[in-house]
């Protein structure tokens, strides 16, 4: 009895963590609105409903009502994993044009500059963040929503990008490991089958921003020949798939290793990964804080503090020196 018990117990247990998490993400839809500015229309992932049909969404434009097919399953992992009492995430799509990677490091990635006739048709980028991840994944939907039984647009996820650490701390003189992970599969069987068996190439980026650009820390193109950036900084990627099968869907390591940070090295992170043609990117912002005093943004703000109370008292003191004189003067005066 014990023993069913304890069974009973541990399938309660991954039957509530697989239902944990939202079962609909609300995201916002980010387009150009013909040189006014950016446009937002309301929009919604369903990544998994109930016995019956798709919760009707009256409200929203069918085209941006996307019932999420996830065949390598990293979107769906990442939000069955979801803490109950977390922060609602935060989610925008816009559109995606597939091109080759801009680095020269990358261009081994495209020998051929014209993209594949498999990728043409609609793509999305959706972006989501939270205090408990961070993640990218590229949509491919059907051209027409469905008509039946609910207004609902099918997309398949073709690529995701994911890291469980979006604001790691780490202690200063410590190494920072930021983790990261990828999941790919073929957006159509044409694309598959034109492509060697296995996993395709595939390139790493960490860049941290700096001053508004993103200076280069590290790259990679494992298995293939070429000329790469040195790496910066002393750091490391662990950058390889993590499978082999034929056709996919695969999932692959990019989590980066960066030795005894120091407080120039606090800031904001971007991860990269390029595939043939195809591309997808998450943020990071470590902080690095000491047990003696400070982090590097409090420094900044008692250093502020500091400087405007000496000029503070320097000012009352000509202040005090000018009252002073003003008296003599009179005194004289008299």
């Amino acid at each position: 009895m014990k023993s069913l018990s304890l069974l009973l117990a541990v399938a309660l247990g991954l039957a509530t963590a697989v239902s944990a998490g939202p079962a609909v993400i609300e995201c916002w839809f980010v387009e150009d609105a013909s040189g006014k500015g950016l446009a937002k229309r309301p929009g919604a992932l369903l990544l998994r409903q109930g016995p019956g049909e798709p919760p009707p969404r009256p409200d929203l434009d069918p085209e941006l009502y996307l019932s999420v097919h996830d065949p390598a399953g990293a979107l769906q992992a990442a939000f069955r994993r979801y803490p109950r009492g977390a922060p609602a995430p935060h989610c925008e799509m816009s559109r995606f044009v597939p091109l080759p990677a801009s680095a020269k490091w990358a261009s081994g990635l495209t020998p051929a500059q014209n993209c594949p006739r498999a990728l043409d048709g609609a793509w999305l980028m959706v972006s989501i963040s939270s205090p408990v991840l961070s993640l990218s994944s590229l949509l491919r939907p059907q051209p027409e929503p469905q008509q039946e039984p609910v207004l609902i647009t099918m997309a398949t996820v073709v690529l995701t990008v994911l890291t469980h650490t979006p604001a790691p701390r780490v202690r200063l003189g410590q190494d920072a490991l930021l983790d990261l992970s990828f999941a790919y599969m073929p957006p159509t069987s044409e694309a598959a089958s034109s492509l060697a068996p296995g996993p395709p190439p595939f390139g790493l980026e960490w860049r941290r921003q700096h001053l508004g650009k993103g200076h280069l820390l590290l790259a990679a193109t494992p298995g293939l020949n070429g000329q790469m950036p040195a790496a910066q900084e002393g750091a490391v990627a662990f950058a390889a798939w993590d499978d082999d099968e034929p056709w996919g869907p695969w999932t692959g390591n990019g989590t980066f290793w960066l030795p005894t940070v120091q407080p120039f090295q606090e800031g904001t992170y971007l991860a990269t990964i390029h595939l043939p043609y195809l591309q997808g990117q998450v943020t990071l912002e470590l902080a690095v804080y000491s047990l003696s005093g400070p982090s590097l943004e409090d420094s900044v703000g008692l250093f502020l503090s500091a400087f405007l109370l000496l000029g503070l008292f320097k000012a009352l003191g000509w202040a005090a020196v000018y009252l002073s004189t003003c008296k003599d003067s009179k005194k004289k005066a008299e």
